[in-house]
């Protein structure tokens, strides 16, 4: 369960972060998402070497696409 809210805490500061630029800086929302980024990093600080599977699968994905681009495997 632990593994799982560690995932989930990083994929929503992923979200965060990304809404932090795309939005119009210095407005309500914007303060909201970055205050809401900087919650969620505090709660991931807690998560200690848990953290270590997200970015395992984060890699995981990026090699699984960088093989598929090449063309290996592929019919």
């Amino acid at each position: 369960m632990r593994a799982t809210a560690t995932c989930l805490a990083a994929v929503t500061l992923a979200g965060l972060v990304a809404a932090s630029v795309l939005l119009p800086r210095r407005t309500p929302l914007w303060y909201g998402g970055l205050a809401s980024s900087v919650l969620t990093a505090a709660v991931l600080a807690f998560s200690g070497w848990l953290l270590l599977i997200p970015v395992v699968l984060a890699g995981a994905s990026g090699a699984f696409l960088t093989l598929r681009r090449t063309g290996r495997g592929a019919r």
